[in-house]
């Protein structure tokens, strides 16, 4: 049987794993802790480039780049952060050194893009104003104590080109890409089960099993239905006068004509 047919035959199977996956991946979603996202970009700039040549200066600033985006998941550079005087919730990161490194690392995002001195930087909280005070300090310690993370001292600048945005609504975990995911997994593992479990056998269909429950529950009433005292003497008396009328339609003589007049 070729792909399509096998398709078209086990389609409410398809349906039903989908089903499944689609429900798991829900409750999974919502016991995750839903955050808001604030993003910026800064750009590294390394002064004197023109004595030297633009390869060199494009390799620099790539590894200043990579180099700062490493130190952001740093616990000194945490440390910088909540040392600043914007107003950050430090209880939010826990009291263990382990802890507060841990929560950190999923709070910030650093991205360097290739060859332009350029990073993008995402901070994640469950509070919008909280997402954003954390944002202001990681630009601010970028550009006033870079030094302390490299060794070119004050040749090199920091600015930053976009100033940090907040989402209006909670965007991690990502819904949209959550739900391409759960369909993609869904239909990848739903074809490779009726691939290798093509027998009817194996077929999966909540709708029909449920619909046969229901049918057969009817049934079952039915067949329980008892008919009132009442009702069943009202036919007897039906039965009876029937009976009656059709015997005084004979005459005394056994004539049955009166029956057809």
């Amino acid at each position: 049987m070729d792909l399509t047919a096998l398709i078209r035959k086990k389609r409410q199977t398809l349906f039903s794993i989908f089903l499944v996956f689609l429900v798991l991946g829900l409750l999974f979603l919502l016991t995750q802790n839903f955050k808001y996202s604030t993003k910026s970009k800064i750009l590294v700039i390394q002064e004197g480039a023109g004595r030297v040549d633009p390869y060199s200066v494009s390799r620099s600033v790539e590894y200043l780049s990579d180099l700062l985006t490493r130190v952001i998941y740093s616990n000194s550079f945490y440390e910088s952060v909540i040392g600043t005087d914007f107003n950050i919730d430090k209880k939010y990161f826990g009291d263990s050194s382990i802890k507060k490194s841990k929560i950190w690392k999923k709070t910030i995002s650093a991205k360097s893009l290739e060859d332009s001195g350029i990073i993008n930087i995402s901070v994640y909280h469950p509070d919008n104003y909280q997402a954003s005070q954390i944002a202001l300090a990681v630009n601010h310690i970028l550009i006033t104590k870079h030094q302390n993370f490299h060794g070119l001292g004050s040749s090199v600048k920091i600015s930053v080109i976009d100033q940090p945005v907040a989402s209006a609504y909670p965007n991690k975990p990502n819904i949209i890409y959550a739900l391409l995911v759960i369909i993609a997994s869904s239909l990848f593992f739903g074809l490779i089960y009726i691939y290798l479990f093509p027998e009817s056998k194996y077929d999966i269909n909540f709708f029909t099993k449920r619909r046969k429950a229901v049918v057969n529950k009817n049934q079952a009433r039915i067949g329980r239905v008892t008919i009132p005292d009442e009702i069943k003497s009202q036919a007897r008396i039906g039965r009876i006068v029937d009976s009656k009328d059709e015997t005084e339609g004979l005459d005394s003589s056994g004539d049955i004509s009166n029956l057809f007049r």
